[in-house]
């Protein structure tokens, strides 16, 4: 009986180390499986794919191993033109990660789960208006019509600012129309409106392809005091990198990954303009036209001036804020230091 009480305990010891071991190879080689991927953060699904060469930090902290080399695996879709699709899809975790403009502040304001966490680039958004057109600046809008994107978008926002430097109402001065980015030029060239609102490729080839003239441009970064009064700030950024407070709140680490990726991105840019043009056509996240081509997509790309802004990115958001209350587009009583203040990653 104790021989076989001994064989007992003998054979349940060797089960525990067998399974011990087990455990151990097991947990282990999943270690190995994880470490090796070289995602350390997992995935993260960015909209992105939407024409514009503003996107390129998408594209490059991709294409150039930025996001695996911070322990991302990305996957880049599509970029919904409807804010509500884009903060729904923050909301329920669908995306991760987003380039865009100032737009959505009044999306913030109201309740979407977004956090800004630096300037990206300054601007690429003008007005423009057909080359025979009898409008030669912001003061001859009055009366007419605008074409832009979308309701809310950042090329209604910006001819907006321009309006209300020059004394014209933006609400009952002006009538706004939305057409698809593509379809925008036509739009004017057949009087459907008198100007459009947009951002590059588009603009640019309204101006090369089409002749249309520019009323507006927000890049000012020239430091342009005629530009700064019709409200285009000096060297302000016009797209920022925004991030689900969801995440930034569950996983700040991903979240700092995220970010570190987007600035040695748009550092990368600033430094090899030449070689991002390439990506983005060769890539085909810019159609390619005979205008839209590797020397002026170069050009433009240089105007940007690709860089993460931390604390200055802050700064031009708050101007926005201001520009966006006084016409209309955020409430009337809206505290804009506190809306930045709890807009702003890291504040």
């Amino acid at each position: 009986m104790s021989n076989q009480k001994g064989f007992m305990g003998n054979a349940l010891k060797f089960a525990a180390i067998f399974l011990a071991t087990i455990g151990i190879f097991f947990v282990f080689n999943n270690h190995l499986i994880y470490a090796s991927s070289g995602y350390k953060y997992g995935s993260i699904t960015i909209p992105a794919k939407n024409g514009t060469i503003c996107g390129a930090p998408n594209y490059i902290a991709y294409e150039k191993g930025f996001f695996k080399k911070n322990g991302l695996k990305a996957d880049l879709v599509a970029k919904p033109t409807n804010i509500g699709d884009l903060e729904a899809g923050f909301s329920s975790g669908k995306y991760d990660a987003l380039n865009g403009d100032f737009q959505y502040l009044p999306a913030i304001q109201n309740g979407a789960q977004i956090l800004a966490a630096g300037g990206l680039h300054q601007g690429c958004i003008e007005v423009l208006v057909p080359k025979n057109s009898s409008i030669h600046s912001v003061k001859d809008l009055k009366g007419k019509t605008i074409g832009t994107p979308g309701e809310g978008s950042t090329g209604q926002y910006v001819a907006t600012i321009a309006l209300q430097h020059a004394g014209i109402d933006v609400k009952s001065g002006v009538t706004w129309k939305t057409f698809d980015y593509d379809l925008l030029t036509k739009a004017a060239e057949k009087g459907e409106v008198d100007a459009i609102a947009t951002v590059d490729p588009y603009a640019y080839q309204a101006q090369k392809q089409n002749h249309f003239r520019v009323i507006v441009n927000n890049n000012n970064s020239s430091n342009s005091t005629k530009m700064a009064k019709m409200g285009m700030k000096k060297s302000g950024s016009c797209c920022y990198l925004y991030l689900p407070q969801k995440l930034v709140k569950e996983n700040p680490a991903k979240a700092a990954a995220i970010v570190k990726s987007y600035k040695e991105a748009a550092a990368w840019i600033d430094k090899h303009p030449s070689e991002t043009a390439s990506i983005l056509l060769d890539k085909k996240y810019v159609a390619e036209t005979k205008f839209v081509n590797h020397k002026n997509v170069t050009s433009l790309i240089k105007s940007y001036h690709f860089s993460l802004k931390g604390k200055a990115g802050k700064a031009d958001l708050k101007y926005y804020a201001e520009q966006l209350k006084k016409a209309g587009f955020l409430k009337s009583n809206t505290n804009v230091n506190k809306l930045i203040k709890n807009a702003y990653y890291k504040n």
